[in-house]
């Protein structure tokens, strides 16, 4: 998918999306979205995700840290948006140490609440594949419909299409599937150009 559009997703649905720009060690978000072609029918399925986080988030105001495990009152200004380190005290239940020298401070650097979250948006045997961290009924009921609309849908440019075998299997229009080799040609040049600005943009000055 273009930066543009990626840049809208992420903007537009910060919650479905927090993990866009996290380390390849965490999520599988880092690597981006699929083709421009489902462009819309993401956007149109992310809609519909976001409130349901958001609810989600409002339901369980004190929800546990995905990355320490503590609730977000152990957290430095759990109270604001933005909640920072976590001021947890732990008792080591491996150290031979007597208290106090068996505790041990948690090293969280930063507040982020355990809820539903895109862990991966790919193409995969033709079809859209949108995997989250947790599931509800609903949540993949949206999910479900949205990836057999894909299997419609040209991957390339939203158009009407049905798979297709270019060597991988692709739901492609007629045009694209005509003009493939010149499409993949140019969209692996624009993903290594948005890769190399990523980079760019996180190397200290």
């Amino acid at each position: 998918m273009n930066k543009e559009n990626d840049e809208k997703l992420v903007k537009a649905f910060p919650l479905l999306y927090g993990d866009r720009y996290g380390s390849e060690q965490s999520t599988a978000m880092c690597w981006g979205f699929p083709g421009d072609g489902w462009f819309d029918i993401i956007w149109d399925l992310s809609s519909k995700l976001e409130p349901i986080i958001r609810k989600f988030i409002a339901d369980n105001p004190n929800l546990e840290c995905s990355t320490c495990g503590c609730e977000r009152t152990k957290h430095y200004a759990s109270a604001t948006d933005s909640p920072g380190k976590c001021l947890s005290i732990h008792i080591d239940p491996y150290s031979e140490e007597e208290a106090p020298a068996n505790y041990r401070a948690c090293f969280c650097d930063t507040y982020a609440g355990m809820y539903p979250k895109a862990f991966q948006v790919k193409e995969k045997f033709g079809g859209l594949k949108f995997y989250m961290t947790t599931y509800s009924d609903e949540i993949r009921n949206l999910i479900d419909k949205t990836q057999a609309l894909s299997l419609k849908t040209c991957e390339e440019c939203g158009k009407p299409g049905e798979k297709t075998n270019t060597g991988w299997i692709r739901t492609l229009c007629k045009n694209c599937d005509e003009n493939w080799v010149e499409i993949r040609a140019n969209n692996h040049k624009k993903a290594l150009e948005y890769e190399q600005q990523r980079r760019d943009a996180l190397l200290p000055e």
